[in-house]
């Protein structure tokens, strides 16, 4: 759902002004816009629902085996969108057996060991069409699948194909409201089968302001005179979470999909179930609903098959108000929230070259019990897919890529991310430019290109594999990056930081832009022992890190490179490394253009504006810039070749690779690489 910025609306001052009692309520009645009947609770304490199931052991035949407690905490998740995934019967709609068919890839050739699955729950609008946004958050009803991504049968198959994989599969929950068509909500508007009380209403229209920061929240009956509230839209009216009945129905939910196999559940809007006379968002009373969930469902399970829940409490820019849907130890809430600053952070870091963003942003797990799921866009409004925000250029993508998961927090992976897909605007501006069908023939070329944004995905994966505990519990550290000491001319373009869990330790370094022709410094600290280190990630596996006068020295980085390096084993494999090259021109001439890559037909090829005149240039693979033309290491006259000629270049790549090329008339010209023999040509495009 969406996010609700942090300011106090003006009701909510006069609310609070007025001050609050006991379940929010207002004794006097001096308060309006709080009618005193909305902070009674009400409802049979006992109830039951007619779909009541128990937390037996008979439903240990559905469930993953043999998970520890927390093992969530070193799970990567891939979050996808069902209705534009994997369609198995071509009707224009995603479907259960879609993704089971799919099981492999997202397993073997990304490297998730989790999915978490958008609203499955059959919901009021529905539709095939793909500008349409079927989004299921209007549910209809909890115990029934959408009938167009197949039946409950396919479901459990889904569900059990996962298991026998070793994945683990959670559901998206919406407690906070249901859809119109509800049977529960018609009954209630009709004051039919004592639901009258499940939602909230008032004789008259009210001007409480919601999460979405409308006042228009309170709508018509659609067959009395009173109104009900919907904070998000009339089509999805608030439940009355001061309602018994309501609450242990929630609550049946939960167990009912837990009971059939789902590994947990990630819960939608949180901030919103129930309002006091104070406050409309955030309220003790929610947060007590929550501390009842975790107690009396999803701990229950503890002896069967560990659950967990992570909540979407949007929240940027205020962590204490994020961190208290934890909980506290007494009574513990959720076991992860999401952390919508993480993204931000990274976005913004890499837009304006400042890594004082990261210092600022990134959050190791708080503890055992305490995790953040982190992300790069979603569903929602929240971030534009990577390939819409940095253009399609891939070397900015996989940083963006590399900084998300570089982290000791909880991956959610938002499918098609993992290949840098873009929006689809011609859909608009709403949400469902974020939701449309994945590329798979682009998956399938991304497969096969081992320095592909799918293969960078698919290499820290397995490095958060390789060393489980070194990102479910590992301790961050910033280190300061300078050009020329430790004390002078900080370069922000540069974020470094270490991450050790007193056994393991990597050094992750990220250009945020091109470093120039210069080495640069940072400043070391304890954890940084540079006498035995691998390169797991990066352009190459060049030791060019060392200690100098205090600080590590890095040699040379190419822009928005990443660089993992890790500490203490000089005999570690690489995996990953970025097959780049960059056309390199005289600093009085054209800098330097990075080329784009064919992986299919294994060319590298950019273009350039060039007036007339002779221009020195090289090829450089390895982005060690003092290698460029200029300097004393190289060969200052170039051999001359001619447009059009096909040119053999030396078999190292920034090493005696000058050429000089004389252009006959201003134009835009073509300068092709052919990587299977190391030739190339320049010719007017």
């Amino acid at each position: 759902m969406k996010n609700f910025k942090f300011f106090v609306c003006s009701v909510l001052v006069f609310g609070a002004l007025l001050g609050s009692c006991k379940n929010g309520s207002d004794p006097d009645g001096e308060n309006p816009d709080f009618p005193e009947n909305l902070a009674e609770y009400v409802g049979d304490e006992n109830y039951k629902s007619p779909k009541n199931v128990e937390i037996t052991s008979d439903a240990a035949k559905n469930q993953s085996a043999g998970l520890n407690d927390s093992w969530w905490r070193e799970t990567s998740f891939y979050h996808i969108w069902v209705k534009s995934f994997a369609d198995s019967d071509d009707d224009g709609c995603g479907d259960f057996k879609g993704i089971e068919s799919k099981l492999d890839y997202i397993q073997n050739d990304l490297g998730c060991s989790g999915i978490w699955l958008s609203p499955i729950f059959e919901c009021d609008y529905k539709s095939k069409f793909k500008r349409e946004n079927m989004h299921g958050y209007d549910v209809n009803d909890y115990y029934a699948v959408n009938s167009y991504f197949g039946t409950e049968e396919d479901l459990i198959s889904l569900i059990n194909a996962c298991h026998e994989k070793d994945i683990k599969i959670i559901f998206d929950f919406v407690p906070n409201h249901t859809g119109r068509g509800n049977q529960w909500f018609k009954d209630s508007y009709g004051g039919k089968n004592g639901k009258k009380n499940w939602y909230l209403w008032s004789d008259t229209k009210l001007s409480w302001n919601p999460g979405m920061g409308s006042s228009d929240t309170w709508h018509k009956n659609p067959s009395g005179n009173d109104f009900y509230y919907a904070a998000f839209w009339e089509g999805q009216p608030d439940l009355n979470f001061r309602n018994y009945e309501v609450r242990e129905e929630m609550k049946n939910v939960v167990r009912y999909w837990l009971n059939k196999g789902f590994d947990g559940l990630r819960v939608d809007a949180v901030r919103y179930l129930i309002e006091t006379n104070g406050s409309k968002y955030d309220t003790d009373e929610t947060h007590g609903w929550f501390s009842e969930l975790r107690s009396e469902v999803i701990d229950k399970y503890k002896d069967i098959s560990p659950k967990f829940m992570t909540c979407e409490a949007w929240i940027t820019g205020n962590r204490t108000s994020l961190e208290k849907y934890f909980g506290t130890d007494e009574k513990p809430e959720f076991n992860m929230v999401f952390d919508f600053d993480q993204g931000y952070g990274i976005v913004d870091s890499i837009r304006d070259y400042e890594a004082s963003y990261l210092s600022s942003t990134l959050k190791a797990n708080l503890g055992e019990t305490k995790s953040y799921g982190t992300f790069i866009g979603n569903h929602d409004n929240y971030i534009n897919r990577l390939g819409t925000v940095f253009y399609g250029y891939e070397a900015q993508i996989k940083a963006a890529t590399a900084l998300s998961l570089l982290r000791p927090t909880v991956p959610f992976i938002y499918y098609g991310q993992e290949i840098g897909m873009k929006d689809n605007t011609s859909y608009g501006t709403g949400d469902i430019r974020h939701r449309t069908d994945i590329d798979w023939s682009e998956v399938e070329k991304q497969k096969a290109n081992p320095s592909s944004i799918l293969s960078l995905n698919k290499a820290i994966l397995a490095l958060r594999k390789t060393y489980p505990n070194l990102f479910a519990d590992g301790k961050v550290e910033f280190l300061k990056s300078c050009t020329v000491d430790t004390k002078k001319n900080p370069l922000n373009t540069v974020a470094a930081y270490t991450i050790s869990d007193g056994t393991d330790s990597l050094l992750c370094v990220q250009s945020l832009i091109n470093c120039g022709d210069y080495p640069f410094w940072v400043e070391n600290s304890s954890l940084v022992d540079v006498s035995n280190y691998s390169v797991l990630i990066g352009i190459n596996d060049e030791k060019n890190l060392s200690i100098d006068d205090g600080a590590l020295k890095i040699d040379f980085i190419a822009p928005y490179e990443t660089r993992v390096y890790y500490l203490g084993n000089s005999s570690k494999k690489m995996l990953f490394t970025d097959n780049r090259l960059f056309l390199r021109g005289s600093m009085n001439n054209f800098g330097y253009n990075e080329m784009k890559y064919d992986s299919e037909k294994q060319i590298f090829s950019g273009s350039v504006e060039l007036k007339a005149g002779t221009y020195q240039f090289k090829f450089d693979k390895y982005c060690d810039w003092s290698l460029s033309y200029g300097s004393d290491k190289e060969n200052k006259d170039g051999k001359s070749i001619a447009l059009g000629e096909i040119v053999q270049t030396s078999d190292t790549a920034g090493e005696n690779t000058n050429f000089s090329v004389t252009i006959p008339s201003a134009g835009t010209y073509l300068f092709t690489f052919y990587e299977k023999d190391n030739t190339f040509k320049v010719e007017l495009k």
